[in-house]
């Protein structure tokens, strides 16, 4: 990844290297190392001697560097070989840079958290590989006892806040059981959690012709699988391992299965229904063990900007799509933006719920296949605070 640091911060980091009380010179400077990328921190600044590489591996620094850093929508697409994946930037005023991961051959990525990210490697051994793109830290996952191959199962990396270890989440057939994994264990062993049903006869959806999906992460803390249920999602609180359910929101009308799309929005999750071809409500749920949520806004056709790509844009692109046809992938900025997907074709949509104003991402990417939201970090996977 082509990385661009401050000038400003560039010239104060030559005269830093002119004190000769280094200790002083990096307490003066921690404000503004923050906002340079982790990946330019940990090629360029840690190697240069022992005290700052322990200044830039502490956790008070890497926590403030990680909540400085950008965050980006990562996009992959099916290819021959491998994966094509880019990185996509949204800016204030919805422009949109493309950005390179820094890894040439990279497998399917599911969700992961504070930098790591979870990916199927290239080589499709049927193991799972935990990375940090950043510092090209790589840890090979033990493979489960379910035997999956991993080629269409639901899997994501969490962190346990209160032991601060991660964990690997995995569900292949819930009649298996959930598997999960604690990276920081010293056997190195699965544990099968059970489902939230008693009875499986109480699934909402038929095991003949379902299939798992990454669930939405909120922060690699609380895990939400779509079941195809009109009345419910599966979760789970990482840090205690079990599964739940979490009843949607009452919305006075019977609730479509396919009218209606789960995503991170701020770092809550978010509920989107299509009510209708021209308006779409967007719900959060605001307290996670109360099941409460409220709406935060309303997208509607006749209130909303749509602006052209261009000038060239076939006819079909220069009015606002169906509401209806729109699935919403990820939010941006904060949850002021949201990031929505054509169901019938790859086109991209984003939203700002700010100043209503809708605009295409003009990618120029087939076969899209999955979304992730990800942050550059320093982390390691031994946290310590």
């Amino acid at each position: 990844m082509e990385l661009f640091v401050d000038e400003h911060a560039t010239r104060m980091w030559d005269q830093v290297a002119e004190i000769d009380d280094i200790e002083f010179a990096l307490e003066m400077q921690s404000l503004k190392e923050n906002r340079i990328p982790p990946r330019y921190i940990y090629k360029n600044f840690m190697p240069v001697c022992k005290a700052w590489k322990a200044m830039f591996s502490g956790s008070p620094f890497v926590e403030q560097n990680f909540m400085e850093s950008k965050s980006h929508l990562l996009i992959q697409a099916a290819s021959e070989r491998h994966m094509k994946t880019k990185l996509i930037e949204i800016g204030k005023e919805l422009e949109f840079e493309s950005c390179d991961l820094g890894i040439n051959r990279l497998g399917k990525v599911r969700p992961g958290c504070d930098g790591f990210l979870l990916i199927n490697p290239p080589k499709d051994n049927g193991q799972l590989q935990v990375i940090n793109p950043a510092t090209k830290f790589s840890l090979t996952i033990p493979k489960c006892p379910s035997g999956c191959p991993h080629k269409a199962c639901s899997a994501a990396l969490g962190f346990d806040s209160s032991t601060k270890q991660y964990k690997v989440v995995h569900v292949y057939a819930d009649s298996y059981g959930f598997e999960v994994l604690n990276l920081g264990s010293a056997d190195n062993e699965w544990e099968r959690v059970s489902g939230p049903w008693e009875d499986l006869n109480d699934r909402p959806f038929n095991p003949l012709n379902f299939s798992w999906k990454d669930p939405v992460s909120i922060n690699g803390r609380i895990l939400h699988w779509y079941v195809d249920s009109n009345e419910y999602i599966v979760s789970m609180q990482v840090k205690e391992g079990k599964c739940s359910i979490t009843h949607l929101p009452k919305l006075g009308n019977v609730i479509k299965r396919n009218n209606y799309s789960l995503a991170e929005l701020g770092g809550y999750l978010s509920f989107i229904h299509s009510a209708s071809e021209i308006e779409m409500d967007v719900w959060i749920l605001e307290d996670f063990r109360g099941q409460v949520w409220s709406k935060k806004h309303s997208i509607v056709v006749e209130l909303t900007n749509y602006i052209c790509p261009n000038k060239t844009a076939r006819q079909n692109e220069r009015t606002m799509p169906n509401l209806g046809k729109l699935v919403a992938i990820a939010g941006a900025r904060n949850g002021e933006v949201l990031i929505f997907k054509h169901k019938n074709s790859s086109a991209l949509y984003i939203y700002d719920t700010k100043i209503r104003v809708m605009k295409k991402i003009g990618i120029n990417m087939k076969n899209i296949e999955s979304f992730v939201l990800h942050k550059d970090s320093l982390f390691t996977m031994r946290r310590i605070s």
